[in-house]
């Protein structure tokens, strides 16, 4: 988008090697130019003073040696089948570690507090420097990236100035802007493209929403001149398991926060401000062996073919598969036999692992009640099977429930003041808000973090992606302070 103020021509300032938002204004996009050259690991080979974008050289340098540190860290979390386990390995340490380190050189001589808890989750808050009352702000990262795609020995490779077309990978896959993974890559060049090596993920989910929040805190902290209520900034962990929310500890922060904002999306122009309702029913049917020639007089409890006669139960209309826009459906997704105190295997037994999705309450009632009537009719149908409901779990909610009033408008506002027009939409999924909804926070949407292809070997960032975030959360700070001025 072209700049409409000549005074945001510098987009930003270098103070002490920090780069610095100023303070007399939104932040405006950047311009756009050509070249390409391919670097290992953050390396630079440029030597001008200024980027190709116009964006000072010195501030996309900050951002690409932060996110490279960051994805180097193999924080990949473990998917465990039990539910209440929180499974933390090196890496997670690891990384919370490098961030808390680096938040605490910046917090030296400010009033910014740094937790880290037991749990390896990171707490930062910011005390408001207005004397009226302003919303208070949480803006969330995650700290883990996903183990649905391989992990290990992450090497991040920098290509500058990309001029179009295919980037070939070391590891011979290509990233195409014409493939799903690479479509956004039409919309950078001239820009600074991030990729792993392609034998494993990059982690810019969420390594690029971790790069973004840093970096605004940092530009926080040293341009003092930026009004703002009480910030918060969460980096969880274990999100990509679905259980960021687990060890969410709210005594860290010692405030419940007014607005809630995750940056964690993969969509430039585009924001969520509902989802799913997400909750998850365990089934258990008790089974008793018996020779099927005298099932009758043995009380044969076939649990399979019960739990198939209950699966069976589910109208195809409810399936995923038949589901679409803001339709809800009901997933039987796992079929296996129960395990007892020492792991092994009850064979007499099953388990029915099912997946409840829905955007309004209404519908949330109905899919319950035909899960219900499902299980009621199971019982009826096999006498010697013991049909058990095991507690519901909420794994995410829905965030429109509980949004401060007005923020999707707001970050439309802060948005478009920084070249980055974004609209609201519906997602058919969970976020980490979402996750922190279902335990009694406030929901709130999800921002673009600067990730692209996450879950896959083709994920990438863009370092002026990030920038742009950096700036539009900025805005975000500012026009929350601004609303309250009378």
């Amino acid at each position: 988008m072209k700049r409409t103020n000549k005074l945001f021509h510098t987009l930003v300032l270098l103070t002490a090697g920090a780069f610095i938002i100023p303070s007399y204004g939104h932040i405006s996009s950047p311009m756009q130019n050509e070249n390409m050259s391919e670097t290992m690991e953050g390396t630079t080979t440029q030597s001008d003073s200024k980027d190709n974008t116009g964006q000072d050289k010195k501030c996309i340098e900050k951002i690409i040696s932060r996110f490279v540190a960051y994805a180097k860290i193999n924080s990949q979390s473990t998917d465990t089948a039990d539910m209440d386990a929180f499974p933390l390995n090196e890496g997670q340490r690891q990384i919370a570690a490098h961030i808390e380190e680096e938040l605490l050189a910046m917090s030296k001589g400010t009033e910014m507090t740094v937790k880290r808890s037991e749990s390896e989750y990171l707490y930062v808050k910011i005390p408001s420097n207005i004397n009226r009352k302003v919303p208070s702000i949480m803006f969330m990262a995650h700290l883990d990236v996903t183990p649905e795609a391989p992990g290990g020995d992450i090497r991040p490779i920098v290509h500058r100035n990309y001029t179009g077309g295919d980037i070939k990978l070391p590891s011979g896959a290509v990233l195409s802007p014409a493939s799903p993974q690479g479509k956004h890559l039409k919309d950078c060049l001239g820009k600074t493209i991030i990729t792993s090596d392609g034998n494993t993920l990059l982690g810019a989910d969420d390594k690029s929403g971790c790069t973004v929040l840093v970096t605004l805190i940092e530009n926080i902290l040293q341009n003092k001149d930026i009004e703002h209520g009480d910030l918060y900034f969460v980096f969880s962990q274990n999100e990509d398991i679905g259980r960021a929310a687990d060890k969410f500890e709210s005594d860290y922060i010692g405030a419940e926060p007014d607005i809630v904002i995750d940056v964690d999306g993969d969509q430039p122009d585009r924001f969520s401000v509902e989802n799913f309702t997400a909750a998850m029913r365990i089934y258990r049917f008790y089974g008793k062996d018996a020779h099927p020639g005298d099932g009758f007089a043995n009380k044969y409890g076939d649990a399979l073919t019960a739990a198939s006669y209950f699966i069976g139960m589910i109208p195809p209309s409810k399936h995923p598969s038949a589901s679409k826009d803001k339709m809800g459906y009901i997933h039987c997704y796992s079929l296996t036999h129960p395990t007892d105190s020492r792991g092994k295997e009850i064979s007499d037994d099953y388990l029915v692992k099912v997946r409840l999705r829905y955007f309004n309450k209404a519908e949330g009632d109905t899919i319950r009640a035909l899960l219900d009537k499902a299980a009621e009719k199971t019982a009826i149908a096999y006498p010697f099977v013991k049909v058990e409901a095991q507690p519901e779990v909420m794994q995410y909610e829905n965030v429109a429930y509980s949004m401060y009033p007005g923020l999707p408008s707001i970050i439309q506002k802060s948005a478009a003041s920084a070249g980055q027009p974004m609209e609201p939409k519906s997602e058919r999924g969970g976020t980490t808000s979402a996750m922190m909804a279902a335990k009694g926070l406030r929901g709130g949407p999800c921002i673009f973090s600067g990730q692209q292809a996450e879950h896959s070997i083709y994920e990438w960032t863009c370092a002026e992606d990030m920038m742009k975030m950096v700036a539009v959360t900025m805005n975000i700070v500012q026009d929350i302070a601004k609303s309250t001025k009378k």
